[in-house]
């Protein structure tokens, strides 16, 4: 027992502090007309918009959350981001703070690193500076090309998947993150729901932001052109203010077509600008937090707990050994009496 005590007392020193911060979400239900679609339906035919039918998207499901959150894109955003650390009085990010701050004691990476990787260490110490490669660093993303990821940033990357974990049970999402500052387990997971919130928000607004993008070109081009026919129309009237002949009244004509047809097709994409941001809004998903983030104040390891845990298991352990040997103790003597 003595011994188990000994041994629970130094992993409780050694150990390092994690702590916990959590939250709770619950995305919105979607269905099939919302609120924008039903301000369409009931006051698009008096300000000249048409309904344009169904509008919400499609959902994400919550299951897919962990697989967009374990994404490398995903990660890479997150370990650029700047975080405080509270114990170190430090804002860096989650990149710089695992690969340049925190180097906790690990006895069985220390005994790994001096015995099988005690050669590569040698090696190290002499090869040439000039020799080292340098890992290329990526601070911004884009999600639609070839990403190359550096050793160091993947080894982040795998700290933070296990760190910052998301499960779904039934309509609620809860968010954990675990981490050795308190203050930093907190921004990481608000980090991490403002990130997800955007990745979902892009996902099911991107069709209908192409729309209004593609709609806004074409009112600027038909815009131009109205306003050419306008100046064409009154120009024409200044310089022929009383219209005696044919041609002239004939020319009129023409001119206010093209004036008509301008304004009609620019009219008609105002309106449909206006009803492509109603669905823009319509497809922006919402959050409800059922539980925001908090700063831990305390840490999920319990010294005391360690020490009962191994008084528990050394008293186990010493009882048995107690029991085998007088059982073993016996069964030779009997054996020395045959």
């Amino acid at each position: 027992m003595g011994a188990f005590l000994v041994l629970g007392l130094l992993i409780a020193l050694l150990s390092p502090d994690e702590y916990t911060a959590s939250a709770t979400l619950m995305p919105e239900a979607q269905s099939s007309q919302g609120r924008a679609g039903n301000l369409l339906q009931q006051y698009g035919g008096i300000l000249g918009i048409g309904s344009g039918g169904n509008v919400a998207g499609d959902n994400i499901p919550p299951s897919l959350y962990p697989d967009i959150m374990g994404s490398i894109p995903y990660q890479v955003e997150l370990m650029n981001q700047p975080v405080y650390f509270s114990k170190y009085d430090t804002t860096v990010n989650p990149h710089v703070f695992f690969s340049e701050i925190h180097k906790p004691f690990n006895l069985m990476g220390f005994i790994k690193s001096y015995t099988i990787g005690l050669p590569g260490k040698i090696i190290g110490l002499f090869r040439s500076s000039g020799d080292k490669e340098i890992e290329p660093v990526i601070t911004e993303v884009d999600r639609d090309s070839v990403l190359r990821i550096s050793k160091s940033q993947m080894g982040t990357i795998n700290k933070l998947k296990s760190r910052l974990t998301v499960n779904t049970e039934g309509n609620t999402i809860t968010i954990n993150s675990e981490f050795p500052d308190p203050q930093a387990a907190a921004e990481i997971a608000q980090n991490g729901i403002v990130l997800l919130k955007e990745y979902v928000r892009d996902y099911r607004t991107q069709k209908a932001n192409e729309d209004l993008k593609y709609v806004e070109e074409q009112l600027a081009s038909a815009k131009k052109r109205f306003e050419a026919a306008q100046q064409k129309l009154a120009e024409f009237r200044d310089s022929n203010v009383s219209l005696a002949t044919a041609k002239a009244r004939t020319r009129e004509q023409e001119l206010q077509s093209q004036y008509d047809l301008a304004f009609e097709i620019y009219n008609s994409l105002n309106q449909r600008r206006e009803q492509a941001r109603l669905q823009v809004q319509e497809q922006t998903p919402v959050f409800s937090v059922l539980q925001p983030v908090s700063v831990p104040l305390n840490d999920n390891s319990s010294g005391l707990l360690i020490l009962i845990v191994s008084a528990i298991l050394g008293s186990f352990i010493a009882l048995g050994w107690v029991l085998v040997q007088g059982w073993w103790q016996n069964e030779k003597n009997r054996f020395k009496e045959i």
